[in-house]
């Protein structure tokens, strides 16, 4: 018997009694950030996530908007969205009521999000809410969104968005003063 056939041979045998190791959980957070007016993708998107409140993960969208995060189960994600000079946006995902060992080895979430200039004379104070909040749901055994949740903000964002599309329409940056203007 040759010794690559030997070796193998063992290889195979120490395989079969070697338990498989579970897969760990996880739900990949994905998606592509827009430019609210146009639809392009936004480079330079400052997507940070939030675990329990505290720091744990963060990247900056390329040409592509595109961002992708891992999450755990048992905990309470805060995924906040910003870029310098426009309205940041955050979502909330519940991952804490997820089982030990769920039915699937991982969930996938597709967030699309839109972001659009700051400009004054608005009240953002809405946007201090989260757009949407998931959450674990017993009953369909997955993580979904809080649909009612979603259909309380859709007037109250459909009402800030016209009045930002009023205003952006007459809107005129403040003028400065620059020194040798003085």
């Amino acid at each position: 018997m040759s010794r690559h056939l030997l070796i193998a041979l063992v290889f195979q045998c120490v395989a079969q009694f070697v338990p498989a190791q579970p897969e760990r959980f996880y739900v990949k957070l994905y998606g592509i950030v827009t430019d609210h007016w146009t639809g392009d993708p936004m480079k330079g998107v400052l997507v940070r996530v939030l675990k329990d409140s505290l720091p744990l993960d963060q990247d900056v969208t390329g040409r592509s908007g595109r961002y992708e995060f891992y999450l755990d189960r048992g905990s309470v994600y805060t995924v906040w969205y910003s870029k310098a000079d426009m309205v940041t946006k955050h979502i909330r995902i519940d991952a804490t009521e997820v089982p030990i060992f769920p039915d699937v080895p991982f969930y996938e979430m597709d967030v699309q999000v839109t972001l659009f200039k700051w400009i004054e004379g608005i009240d953002y104070s809405l946007f201090d809410q989260p757009l949407g909040l998931a959450s674990y749901k017993h009953s369909v055994r997955t993580l979904s969104w809080d649909v009612a949740y979603t259909e309380r903000m859709r007037p109250l964002l459909a009402d800030k968005m016209e009045e930002y599309e009023k205003l952006v329409k007459h809107y005129r940056p403040k003028r400065t003063l620059v020194p040798d203007q003085l």
